[in-house]
């Protein structure tokens, strides 16, 4: 019975390992689809397997990964990344955020308020 329970053990983590590299193998071809849509020249968001997350602008894509030049304060160079390093890749669009604007004009207009009402006296 010990025996048994043993190989049972070993049979379920072989097919657990099987499905990892099945899933990361659809991971890669899903990562090369989505890459393939998004226009050179786009802002990317991109999170690697290691946790490194980045906005990169997309320069090229090829059959093992992609070229990205990262958005940063100091020039970094371009890196290439392979499909199967990849994480998360979804297309950076930066957003209004009109009640943001709202607070910021609100908040000016009654600082200026402010400092006009304290030099009437």
């Amino acid at each position: 019975m010990d025996s048994r329970k043993c190989r049972i053990v070993i049979l379920f983590a072989l097919g657990v390992l099987a499905h990892a590299a099945v899933a990361r193998a659809q991971d890669v071809e899903l990562w090369r689809a989505r890459a393939a849509q998004i226009p050179i020249g786009a802002t990317v968001k991109l999170r690697t397997d290691d946790g490194v997350r980045m906005r990169a602008v997309l320069m090229a894509v090829d059959g093992s990964g992609m070229v990205v030049k990262p958005v940063a304060r100091l020039p970094e160079p371009s890196r290439h990344l392979s499909f199967d390093s990849i994480d998360a890749l979804d297309r950076f669009e930066d957003r209004v955020s009109f009640p943001k604007y709202i607070g910021l004009g609100a908040a000016i207009s009654g600082t200026v308020f402010l400092i006009l009402l304290a030099g009437a006296r």
